[in-house]
This record gives structure tokens, C-alpha cells and sequence, in this order.
């Protein structure tokens, strides 16, 4: 069967030259947007230690100092002293499980503050520094890496101990055991390791990061005044299960209001995690990213069915004579399809080896994102049958439709024809 359709495709091959060349072409720009999916598919499909379901951020803001109602205060301690009593309201809340204090460094932050550590001056290892309060550990139920009880972790964190994450682990002390271990920061400050938890990852399209979480001590917070407080920290709480978001931030937000406004701190927002989740990716560019992907693959889905359909309609028109003669001499109408789709899946393996051969030197140069996801015999692999998997599903449905016609021409109206 198959010596017979490289026979017919080499017979017609003056017509066949040009769809060769567009699948040849389409292939490998459906291949490039394929590995821009798969990327995303396997960073997405890891998850980060922590978990954002029924969470929310409260952020806080101040009464301009222009403002007749502004409150001027002898001291800091007492901005400091105030934004505690907050913290311990909102906590006292009914539908509220816990509270927690970051800087720069809750889920689905823009923002980003580093450093570099190493266990001794030999290896410098960057990384993402987060400065959180214990509580961090029960409101995002981090995990820790060996599956830990979590407060495992929430008791690790003090002035002099911290928390890393399994890549840092995994880099400052490759095959063994990091708990324990003490590391020296640039600054020659050294700091030990009181436990190691799972993935992290700035958010879900982005790859492992090397992070440490830092103790946050609420005793700096008697230093800085009330604009500091209310822009540099965020505000974190875990409620209980089950409650509709919508409804949860209207009510918290009429009910904590007047507890909150104290001093010169004004209530500005409440926004749940998954909101700052979309936020991030819109700002980013994520969202953006995907449905250019997303429109471009279809708008190139839709033209392949176009031209295949429309190239299979030709040539089925152009070999009537043909198709006649072979139900004439006792071919049956699944013969007729099966042969008329087999060219298609014939012509499109021939045009995939050198298309595959273009994708591979463009994966071995690294023109492809390599930031998330390195380039791998698996990778590489996954594009081009996903691609070819595509291709032939469009080229069956282009070429059915048009053969299933030619197929039921009665053989003598072909051959009166001809």
C-alpha cells in the first residue's frame, strides 16, 4: 500500500510540490508554537510549596500629611505600637484563622529582592530573599521538603535561623543534608538552616527558584513610621474554608473598617490571592502571551484546513477519471478514502523528516525559551509528535470530505466524461 502511494505522489509530484512546501514551513512554525505550550504545561504543572485557596491580602494606607485630619505623633514607637493593635484586630476577626506579615515577598508579588549566600567563600549562590513572620508558614500551609508536620518550619524561623527552598538546598550542599548547616551571607553575617521546604517559584509559568525565607522581626517595626509600615508590608490572612469570596470581602471590609482606621492607617483594599494571581500575569505579560499564542495556532489551524481542503477539492476534481476507473474495476468507497487520506498522511510523514531536522538545530541553538524549561530529548520530542499528531487530524479532515464525494460519483458518469 504505501509503495503504491509514493508511486501516485511521485507520479503527481509537479502538483504536490507546493502543499510539500506549505506543511513543510507550517509544520515547523506549529512546532515552535507547540514547545511554547508544552513549556508552560510542565512549569505549570509543578507546584509551589504553598497554597493560596482561601487567602486574602489586606492592604493598609495613610492620611496625607496634608490632610486636616492627619494625625501627627511624638514618636515612631507609637506608629509602630498602632500598626500591631491592627495586625491583632484583624486577627480577632470570626471568619479569620490566622495572619501574617511579608515584605516584598508574598505569592504573586511583582516585586523582587535578592541576595547571595554560600557555606563558605568558595561558592556564591544567588537567590530570592523573603522576609516573612512564622505565621507565614501556617496562612500559606508551606510544605516542608521531607513532608514534615508544616509548624516544623514555623518553628525554624528566628533571628538567626531560616528557612530555604529545595533548589538553594540543592545547590549549596548537593546530595546532602542541608538542615542543620550554617551559611555566611555577603555581608558575613552567617545564619543556620532550620529547615528546607518544598518548590518555590515566583508564580505558576516561571521556573524553581533558589529563595530563603528571613525571619521579619515586629520590633523593627518601632523604627519606621506609618507611610513604611502601611506601603512596605503586606498584610496576609488564611480564612476559614468555604466562604465566597465576594461576599467575605464586602463583609470584612464594612466590618474591620472603623477598627482599622486608627491613627493615620486607612483600610485601602482587600484582594484575595487568586485575583493577585490574574493581576500579576496580566501585568506581566502571562495572560497576554497565551492568547497571542493561543489566536495565532488557530488562526494557522484554520488556514492548514483551509488549504488542505481546498488542495484535496483540486486534486479530487482533477483525478475523477481516475477514482471512476478504480470503483470501475472494483475498488469500494472505503478504498477510495483510504487511499486519498493515506496521500495526505504519506506526504506529510516525507515532509516531516526535514522539518524535523530544521526543529532540532533550532532547539540545539537555543532559540527557544530556555528559561523555564531546559531543552531536553523529551521536549524536542513531545513538540514534533504533538505537531505531527495535529497536522495529520487537520489533513484527515481536509481530505475526507472532498474523497468521500469523488467517492460516490457513479464510475460511468466519470468515464462518459473523460
Amino acid at each position: 500500500m504505501i509503495h503504491h502511494l509514493l508511486n501516485l505522489l511521485w507520479k503527481q509530484r509537479r502538483q504536490n510540490a507546493w502543499i510539500a512546501a506549505e506543511l513543510f514551513l507550517v509544520f515547523i512554525l506549529l512546532w515552535y508554537i507547540m514547545d511554547y505550550f508544552i513549556t508552560i504545561g510542565y512549569a505549570n504543572s509543578i507546584n509551589s510549596a504553598y497554597d493560596i485557596k482561601d487567602t486574602y491580602q489586606v492592604r493598609l494606607t495613610t492620611v496625607p500629611q496634608s490632610s486636616p485630619n492627619y494625625i501627627h505623633h511624638e514618636n515612631t514607637e507609637e506608629a509602630g505600637s498602632l500598626y500591631l493593635s491592627i495586625l491583632e484586630r484583624i486577627r480577632q476577626y470570626p471568619q479569620v484563622e490566622e495572619v501574617c506579615l511579608t515584605q516584598n515577598s508574598s505569592p504573586y508579588n511583582p516585586s523582587y529582592m535578592d541576595n547571595q549566600m554560600g557555606k563558605d567563600s568558595s561558592k556564591i549562590v544567588q537567590f530570592q530573599y523573603l522576609p516573612v513572620t512564622p505565621s507565614y508558614f501556617d496562612v500559606f500551609r508551606v510544605r516542608p521538603l521531607n513532608e514534615e508536620d508544616r509548624s516544623s518550619l514555623k518553628d525554624a524561623l528566628t533571628e538567626k535561623n531560616i528557612v530555604i527552598s529545595r533548589k538553594l538546598a540543592e545547590e549549596l550542599f548537593p546530595g546532602e543534608q542541608a538542615k542543620g548547616r550554617s551559611i555566611y551571607m555577603k555581608n558575613d553575617n552567617s545564619f543556620r538552616i532550620g529547615g528546607v521546604c518544598g518548590i518555590l517559584k515566583r508564580d505558576d509559568y516561571s521556573r524553581e527558584e533558589r529563595a530563603a525565607y528571613f525571619l521579619l522581626p515586629t520590633s523593627y517595626f518601632k523604627e519606621w513610621n506609618e507611610q513604611q509600615l502601611a506601603w512596605s508590608l503586606e498584610i496576609s490572612i488564611r480564612v476559614k474554608p468555604g466562604l465566597n469570596k465576594q461576599k467575605f470581602i464586602e463583609d470584612f471590609q464594612r466590618d474591620i473598617r472603623e477598627q482599622i482606621n486608627v491613627g493615620n492607617f486607612i483600610l485601602s483594599r482587600v484582594d484575595s490571592y487568586d485575583d493577585l494571581r490574574n493581576r500579576l500575569y496580566l501585568t506581566n505579560g502571562v495572560t497576554d502571551a497565551i492568547r497571542y499564542r493561543i489566536a495565532f495556532m488557530a488562526f494557522l489551524i484554520f488556514n492548514i484546513f483551509l488549504g488542505i481542503i481546498g488542495t484535496f477539492w483540486f486534486r479530487n476534481e482533477y483525478r475523477k477519471s481516475e477514482i471512476g476507473l478504480r470503483l470501475a474495476v472494483g475498488s469500494t468507497c472505503r478504498q477510495i478514502l483510504q487511499m486519498m487520506i493515506g496521500e495526505g498522511w504519506l506526504l506529510l510523514s516525507l515532509v516531516a523528516i526535514p522539518a524535523a531536522i530544521i526543529c532540532i538545530n533550532i532547539a540545539k541553538m537555543e532559540l527557544i525559551d530556555t528559561n523555564v524549561m531546559p531543552v531536553t530529548f523529551f521536549r524536542v520530542f513531545a513538540g514534533l509528535i504533538s505537531t505531527y499528531l495535529l497536522m495529520a487530524f487537520f489533513i484527515t479532515l481536509g481530505a475526507w470530505y472532498p474523497a468521500y464525494l469523488s467517492s460516490k460519483i457513479a464510475p460511468a458518469d466519470t468515464l462518459r466524461a473523460e
